[in-house]
């Protein structure tokens, strides 16, 4: 059997279930890392800031990320912190769209994501702190820990590194209960009143726990940027089935395939002729991401 399917026992109520913070000094934390942020000596915001250890693998100027690996009673964990650097922090105009995320910092945004999602049953990642802090009258700097999603792992590492997994017989039964998933996950989503404005490969997340069991448990991360109900809500869908639709790699996905992802979000009823549009615009919209992700390429390569 592939090898990235996990042998070990998951209790997966713990990506999706409510979180309750409490404060630390001057960060909020998840009570139950209270104890490994006091062995790493991450309990205060300069603490955590001015940490120099960990790999950091990923750095630009608006913000950086760092492993942090340790153990705890002969077990391996690690935890994720993405620091964003100083950034101006205002309310905005646009309030009939974006009423609940006025004044946030993107630490504390990315936090109150992932609370809202997990409030509605939507799993994601498990927050361990979050903190902010003011650098003059009209910037902030913040931070955000999260701890390692193993045994999830993202669809991208799989469509690249084991696409043979989606393909013959049993590949077919795997891709078709996979877009039963998403397309469920993508609607229940949007019913609560929530929108992953990067719903695609790289931030899904997938646990397969048995050989026998083709039917994964999905999750999402990198709620940095969410979308709230407001008037054009109706274009979700839209947007979201694009980004999944233009990730999924032509050789392996059909157009039965994604046409059957759509099914899937419309709750398995036949298109209606609005549902028809929708599909055309959808494949619009799909077109539009292939060639703009295309002029990006290629201005970097010049």
């Amino acid at each position: 059997m592939t090898e990235f399917v996990s042998k070990s026992s998951l209790k997966v109520e713990k990506f999706q279930s409510p979180i309750k913070l409490v404060r630390l000094n001057d960060i909020l934390i998840n009570p139950d890392y209270q104890n490994q942020l006091a062995q790493l000596n991450l309990t205060s915001f300069d603490l955590i800031w001015n940490f120099g250890g960990g790999n950091t693998f990923k750095k630009i100027p608006a913000r950086s990320v760092t492993r942090i690996d340790f153990e705890q009673n002969g077990i391996g964990n690690a935890f994720y912190l993405k620091r964003h650097n100083p950034e101006k922090v205002k309310r905005s105009r646009r309030y009939f769209l974006k009423p609940s995320q006025n004044g946030l910092s993107q630490g504390q945004l990315e936090l109150k994501n992932i609370i809202e999602f997990r409030n509605h049953d939507l799993a994601t990642v498990i927050p361990v702190a979050a903190g902010e802090k003011k650098v003059d009258s009209y910037c902030v700097i913040s931070f955000l820990i999260t701890e390692d999603f193993s045994p999830f792992i993202s669809l991208e590492w799989i469509l690249f590194n084991r696409p043979e997994f989606f393909t013959g017989k049993k590949g077919e039964l795997r891709k078709r209960i996979l877009l039963e998933k998403i397309g469920y996950f993508a609607r229940k989503m949007h019913d609560a009143g929530f929108n992953h404005k990067d719903f695609n490969a790289t931030h899904i997340l997938l646990y397969y726990p048995k050989p026998d069991i083709e039917a994964p448990e999905l999750a999402l991360f990198d709620l940095q940027r969410v979308d709230r109900k407001n008037i054009l809500s109706f274009r979700w869908v839209i947007k979201s089935l694009a980004e999944i639709n233009y990730t999924l790699l032509d050789e392996y996905f059909t157009k039965e395939d994604r046409h059957y992802l759509f099914l899937a979000y419309k709750g398995g009823l036949q298109p209606s002729y609005y549902g028809r549009f929708q599909q055309w615009w959808i494949r619009r919209k799909t077109s539009r991401i292939a060639r703009h992700t295309k002029n990006i390429i290629k201005k970097r390569q010049f």
